[in-house]
């Protein structure tokens, strides 16, 4: 909820274009925030909590994030979408159409690239908030 109101309220500083009328920037933007703003924190804390093996730490984060993210929400916006005859029926062409009205980067032919390269950005992301929170355990000994 945080990382979806930062994004909102910082777009406007450098576009004057509303995000939904300009998909082609908008989506590359709120994808990399929503790869970035939760993962690093998650990375530092859960490395806090665990202590150990940061690689597979990192890797099962960002693979339950991706199964909730990219499947759990789209099937629930799919289940939102069902009542309107508009969006259809379709796992997952409905649900991404139903997220497309507030996330850009569920939009059409962006949904391919944001569930690419948000992960990859996403796992880069975890790792090195758990190598931070390593550094940080290592240093309070």
């Amino acid at each position: 909820m945080a990382t979806f109101v930062v994004a909102a309220v910082s777009y406007s500083m450098f576009s004057a274009e509303p995000a939904d009328m300009s998909r082609e920037i908008s989506w590359i933007y709120y994808g990399v925030l929503f790869s970035v703003l939760p993962y690093l924190p998650m990375g530092v804390l859960l490395y806090g909590y665990v202590g150990r093996a940061p690689l597979i730490l990192a890797i099962h984060g960002v693979g339950v994030s991706f199964l909730l993210e990219k499947g759990l929400f789209v099937y629930l916006g799919t289940l939102l979408g069902t009542g309107y005859p508009w969006y259809g029926r379709n796992f997952p062409a409905s649900g991404h159409a139903v997220l497309c009205e507030e996330l850009p980067m569920f939009c059409g032919s962006y949904v391919w690239s944001y569930s690419i390269w948000s992960t990859a950005a996403a796992l880069g992301v975890f790792y090195a908030g758990a190598m931070i929170g390593k550094r940080v355990r290592y240093k309070q000994r």
